[in-house]
C-alpha cells in the first residue's frame, strides 16, 4: 500500500489531497497535524466530519503528531487520540524526544503510560529526534511491555545514524507499522530530492524490508525546505520506483 505525507504539500485543502492521491493511484495519506494544516486537534466536531467528507474515501495511514515521549505532557497525545477516532485514523505517529533527558529507558516508560490512553489507536514511534536507530526504537518498544504499539522506520534517519538498511530492518520488522521513504542530497545536506536521484539507499531499504505488507509512505519535506524538489514530481517518481 502506497501513501504520502501531507508534509510534502503543506496547507493543501483535503479535497485537493484526495484528488492528488487518486491521480497517482495512492491509497493512503499520512496527515500532518499542526495548527497551520487542515487537520489539527483544535478542530470542532463539524470540522472533523467535513474533513472526513473531503478525503472522499482516501485511507489514512496515521496522524502525524508532534508528541514527543520524553518531552511532552500526555494531554497532548490524548487530544490526538480523540482526533484519530473522529477521523477514522488507525494510528498516531509519535517521536521519542529531543530533550537532554531523552533515553531508551525513559521513552519506554512514557510509552507504557501513553499506550494506556490510546484507546484502540496504534502508537507508532518513529526513528527520529535523539533515537534515530532502529535498534534504539526496537528497544523502546520491547522495554515498554505495552500493546497497541509499533514503529515507523524513517529510512533516511537510520541511514544517517550509521545503520545499514539490513541492520535497521532486522531490528524493526517485528514492530513495523509503516516504512517512510525520502531522498536527500547527502546525510548532512537533507534537502529533499526526487526519489532515486539522491544518496539515501532507497532500493537497498526496500530489499531489506522485503515481505513487509504495510504502508510505504513518501515523506517529502517541502514544509521545511524552500529549495526542495517539486512535490508532485517527487510523488510521480516515488510511484514509478515502487512499481519497479
Amino acid at each position: 500500500m502506497l501513501g504520502f505525507s501531507t508534509l510534502g504539500c503543506p496547507g493543501l485543502p483535503l479535497r485537493d489531497v484526495a484528488a492528488l492521491a487518486r491521480k497517482y493511484g495512492i491509497e493512503l495519506v499520512e496527515l500532518r497535524c499542526a495548527a497551520d494544516e487542515p487537520v489539527h486537534a483544535g478542530l470542532s466536531k463539524a470540522e472533523r466530519d467535513a474533513a472526513v467528507q473531503a478525503l472522499d474515501g482516501l485511507g489514512i495511514t496515521a496522524l502525524a503528531s508532534y508528541y514527543r515521549l520524553c518531552d511532552d505532557d500526555i494531554s497532548i497525545l490524548a487530544d490526538h487520540v480523540e482526533l484519530a477516532h473522529d477521523l477514522g485514523a488507525p494510528a498516531i505517529r509519535i517521536f521519542p524526544g529531543r530533550s537532554p533527558g531523552t533515553s531508551v529507558e525513559l521513552a519506554a516508560q512514557r510509552l507504557a503510560r501513553a499506550a494506556e490512553i490510546a484507546e484502540g489507536v496504534t502508537l507508532l514511534v518513529e526513528t527520529h529526534d535523539l533515537l534515530l536507530r532502529g535498534t534504539e526504537i526496537a528497544a523502546v518498544l520491547a522495554q515498554s511491555g505495552a500493546g497497541g504499539i509499533g514503529a515507523i522506520w524513517d529510512a533516511m534517519h537510520t541511514w544517517r545514524a550509521g545503520e545499514t538498511p539490513a541492520e535497521a530492518a532486522e531490528a524493526l520488522l517485528p514492530w513495523l507499522g509503516e516504512l517512510q521513504l525520502k531522498d536527500a542530497a547527502t546525510a548532512t545536506d537533507r534537502r529533499p530530492m526526487v526519489p532515486g536521484t539522491g544518496t539515501v539507499p532507497i532500493r537497498e531499504t526496500l530489499a531489506a524490508a522485503r515481505g513487509f505488507t504495510g504502508p510505504i509512505v513518501l515523506e517529502h519535506e517541502t514544509k521545511w525546505y524552500s529549495d526542495a524538489a517539486p512535490f508532485e514530481e517527487s510523488l510521480a517518481a516515488f510511484v514509478t520506483l515502487m512499481k519497479q
